[in-house]
């Protein structure tokens, strides 16, 4: 994972991400690898970022000084419950062996909502060990709280779409 960060690019996905979020006073990414998200998202007091890569979180915290990143698994997080207005899980979730673990880890830290993304459905992804889909995604969200989901094609790869879904918690 070390030499594969995401790319520095603020682009749909992190658009919609910040579309979602509304505004707070403390948001997470969760996985949040070289994105721009994190940093540029203009309606929070802190920031915070969470992935599990040294070298990528090295290379984040010299772009993005402003954001407080910590070096863990975003399963299980060293925030307090409840402690983040928003918790935000862009393409992570489909490669988890237990992607409940995440959702249970999100509901935990976060007072108001989560937001997730993952590919819809895109089979030829040998890392991914998950395809979701609309269904998949209520069943797993439903539990906490109000859910609503949206498939969006992509701007930057031919015949891909992505899911965004998001929980506002009870």
């Amino acid at each position: 994972w070390d030499t594969h960060q995401t790319a520095i690019n603020f682009g749909l996905r992190q658009k919609k991400y910040a579309k979602l979020a509304g505004s707070g006073d403390r948001i997470v990414e969760l996985g949040c690898g070289l994105s721009p998200f994190i940093a540029e998202v203009p309606s929070f007091n802190e920031r915070y970022g969470i992935d599990f890569s040294l070298k990528t979180l090295g290379t984040a915290t010299k772009l993005y000084p402003h954001v407080k990143y910590t070096l863990a698994d975003c399963r299980k997080t060293p925030f307090e419950n409840k402690f983040l207005d928003v918790s935000v899980a862009g393409e992570v979730i489909e490669h988890l062996r237990n992607p409940d673990a995440l959702i249970k880890e999100m509901v935990r830290i976060t007072k108001r909502r989560m937001i997730i993304s993952t590919p819809h459905m895109e089979y030829n992804a040998l890392e991914h060990l998950w395809e979701f889909d609309e269904e998949d995604l209520i069943k797993m969200f439903s539990p906490y709280g109000k859910f609503e989901c949206e498939v969006i094609n992509s701007n930057w790869f031919p015949g891909r779409s992505y899911i965004f879904a998001f929980c506002d918690l009870e």
